[in-house]
């Protein structure tokens, strides 16, 4: 039940990430293509600016070659200006008399300007007037006659007789208001254009002959001389070989933010995955521990609760060695709850370092010794034995003298509890350059790899398969484990499955 709540929480927080980095996505994809469509438009509204301009262009050269044959035809000298004065106001004006009009005498005249006749008689001075006023009539109805004969003239050469496409734009002038455009939209960015004539099949203009495929089908692009008639469409077309670049270098800041965001919600994820497990395994080895040590512990009490009812007994009492034998049971057991509790407060200290070392000049072989010693019981009990090869020649080193005794001793009683049959361990001494080396081989049940990256972990025990007699807490290897570290020193295993494990410690030589 427990682990199935765990896998539900594992899921859940798989969907979670994976809606998050979902949702990152596509963030980044719709920002991506914002930026895309941005600089479309931003694009495409320069390339109308060209079109527009170019138009406004040649609309102004028509108008201004017109005027020029005008000018001529008209007989103006380059100086005189392109067309006489007209006075609108007298025009105005003029179109009052069309039934009657106050002159500045103050005198009203009807004048028919049909007919040319005066329906009232005037003096000599209102007639002079009068034909003044007319001369200013006629003269300005020409003048507005021939400039709506200029305009048409304009109009009609714009709409009928245009300009072949090659003529009508400067190849350097184009590629400055290209330029212009887009540096006024914030697009700094380099390019290659072509000028397409669809209904000649050919590019009129092309700064780049390699990328014309591209050209035809980019999506950048705008009719020039849009309101043209009567001439053949023409298209200005555009590409940026560094487009993609130029996108990525202008959001980079919001992608690797995304990505970062993305990196950390996945490391949590992780970690909290690692985390979820890590406890789960802890929480596994401190109940196996919990019902180790409460093993351990009870059939040393129960030893000594029946070994002092055997005394309490008057018969036994009478028999010397009988009393004698209890008591030994009584001490042995009561060593052995000692040791255990002073394992577990070992470990208690080292979790909290809570502890100190009491170094001093020792010599190795001596502390095998001593260590062997005490192990010869233990494994002599289930017929092992121990071989020691002391082979090193420099033995001196700087350590505690109870903890690197443990070491040992843990060591041996870890090869005693892994054999399936009478344990066979074979301690071993050499040096290397300016270290000792000591290992305890065993032919045991050995362990797998696996099991060989936590064998130094606390409360882990190897799987023992169909083995139920092997006791412990799981701290012995982590308690030495502990103990070479604070020494300077290093611990490796090598094992394999069935062969047996071997494990070498390495410690610094002491020199004085």
């Amino acid at each position: 039940m427990k682990n199935a709540k765990i896998w539900w929480v594992i899921v859940a927080m798989t969907l979670a990430l994976i809606g998050l980095v979902g949702f990152q996505l596509y963030w980044v994809d719709a920002i991506i293509s914002a930026n895309e469509e941005a600089f479309k438009r931003d694009v495409n509204d320069a390339l109308t600016g060209v079109s527009e301009k170019l138009e406004r262009q040649e609309a102004l050269y028509a108008l201004n070659n017109q005027m020029r044959q005008f000018q001529f035809s008209a007989g103006f000298n380059s100086t005189s200006p392109l067309l006489p004065q007209v006075d609108f106001d007298t025009v105005i004006n003029m179109e009052l008399f069309a039934d009657s009009s106050r002159l500045d005498n103050g005198f009203n005249i009807v004048f028919d300007l049909k007919s040319g006749e005066v329906q009232h008689p005037m003096s000599d001075e209102q007639l002079a007037q009068l034909d003044q006023l007319r001369r200013v009539q006629e003269e300005s109805m020409s003048k507005l006659a021939k400039r709506s004969e200029m305009l048409f003239e304009v109009f009609e050469n714009m709409m009928m007789r245009p300009r072949s496409l090659s003529a009508r734009f400067n190849p350097h002038q184009l590629d400055s208001l290209l330029k212009s455009e887009l540096i006024a939209r914030g697009i700094d960015l380099a390019y290659d254009y072509g000028v397409l004539a669809p209904n000649q099949s050919r590019f009129v203009h092309l700064t780049n002959h390699q990328i014309k495929n591209e050209l035809v089908h980019s999506e950048y692009k705008t009719l020039l001389f849009p309101n043209d008639i009567m001439s053949d469409e023409s298209w200005l077309l555009i590409e940026f070989p560094q487009k993609e670049k130029y996108l990525v270098r202008k959001m980079w800041m919001t992608m690797a933010s995304s990505g970062f965001l993305i990196l950390i919600i996945a490391g949590v994820f992780g970690y909290s995955i690692h985390t979820i497990f890590r406890q789960k395994k802890l929480s596994e080895m401190k109940n196996d521990f919990i019902n180790n040590m409460t093993h351990e512990l009870k059939t040393p009490i129960a030893t000594i609760s029946l070994a002092t009812e055997a005394l309490s007994d008057k018969d036994i009492q009478q028999l010397p060695d009988m009393r004698d034998r209890y008591l030994k049971v009584i001490g042995d057991e009561n060593m052995r709850l000692g040791e255990q509790v002073e394992r577990v407060l070992q470990m208690a200290a080292l979790d909290k370092k809570d502890f100190s070392l009491k170094e001093q000049p020792l010599n190795m072989h001596d502390l095998i010794e001593v260590a062997i010693e005490k192990s010869t019981i233990q494994i002599e009990k289930r017929g092992g034995t121990i071989k020691a090869i002391l082979d090193a020649s420099d033995t001196t080193i700087f350590a505690d003298k109870t903890h690197m005794t443990n070491i040992i001793v843990n060591l041996l009683d870890n090869a005693n509890k892994y054999s399936p049959e009478a344990a066979n361990i074979t301690i071993r001494t050499r040096n290397q350059k300016d270290t000792i080396l000591i290992s305890v081989q065993d032919r045991g049940i050995g362990m797998s790899s696996d099991a060989q990256k936590h064998i130094f972990e606390k409360f882990y025990r190897v799987h023992t398969g169909n083995i139920h007699d092997v006791k412990g807490f799981g701290l012995g290897l982590a308690y030495v484990k502990d103990m070479v570290d604070a020494h300077k020193g290093s611990i490796a295993v090598e094992s394999q499955p069935g062969k047996g494990s071997k494990f070498t410690i390495t410690l610094p030589l002491y020199h004085g």
